[in-house]
């Protein structure tokens, strides 16, 4: 009882509430991203077959980010289905999206960079899928990764900036109560 009044007594408030709504929600895609971020920069150092199917043997580790689930859950299922698509996407993933497109207009250059990156990894994941020899696949997982941490690396610091500037205000807020 006493943690619900505390609860309680922090939480009092609209502003508070979407503050940390918006908190939980940059901190879930900052998750994401960061993982996206240690992909990527693995995937600019494969250089030959053995460090290409070493990393795809580890790539389940790194299913902390939605992106990477469903990358892997292609690579490795060669009949690609969208329920199988869909079943790599959990609950958490969803409500991190749904608080997004909630927060949409406040982050509208963040989902626009994160569109960007989805579609430069769809393009560059079905050339690499579709090439010829490991030499062509590793040429494209080069411009994968180098797309993808330059995007990532910006949408992070986008991210670290918004989370910064919301705590301000919020400490502003508090402390003109």
């Amino acid at each position: 009882m006493k943690i619900l009044k505390l609860i309680d007594r922090y939480v009092d408030s609209f502003e508070k509430r979407i503050f940390i709504f918006i908190v939980f929600i940059t901190i879930y895609w900052l998750w994401q991203n960061i993982w996206q971020l240690i992909l990527f920069s693995k995937l600019f150092f494969i250089t030959d077959y053995e460090s290409l199917f070493n990393l795809q043997a580890h790539l389940s580790n790194y299913e902390s980010s939605v992106l990477i689930r469903i990358i892997y859950y292609v690579i490795s299922n060669p009949s690609l289905n969208i329920a199988g698509v869909v079943s790599c996407i959990k609950l958490i993933d969803i409500m991190g999206i749904v608080g997004l497109l909630i927060l949409a207009q406040k982050y509208r250059i963040i989902i626009i960079l994160n569109g960007f990156k989805y579609v430069w990894c769809s393009i560059w994941l079905v050339k690499g899928m579709n090439s010829a020899s490991v030499y062509l696949v590793i040429n494209c997982l080069k411009w994968l990764s180098i797309g993808g941490l330059i995007l990532v690396g910006i949408v992070i610091l986008l991210w670290l900036l918004g989370l910064i500037r919301i705590i301000l205000e919020q400490d502003r807020f508090v402390h003109d109560l």
